[in-house]
């Protein structure tokens, strides 16, 4: 997903621990009409975990977030 205008900003809405709960989250914002990306590494050998964090472009985060907080919270 790229900006549509270069001013705007894509931001981080959550980190999850791994790629499936990710690319559900995606999913399911973007059958609520919000775009948004995975990025993240499962590749082995990578040092310590950072998981998978989804964005979303900055005038959707607050809705993304609300969103998420509901399905994922304490993830």
């Amino acid at each position: 997903m790229a900006p549509e205008h270069p001013d705007e900003a894509v931001v981080r809405v959550k980190n999850f621990p791994n790629r499936a709960l990710a690319e559900a989250a995606l999913a399911f914002l973007k059958e609520r009409g919000i775009e948004a990306i995975v990025q993240g590494s499962d590749i082995a050998g990578t040092g310590m975990p950072q998981g998978f964090d989804l964005y979303v472009q900055a005038q959707e985060s607050k809705t993304a977030h609300e969103l998420l907080e509901m399905l994922y919270d304490g993830i």
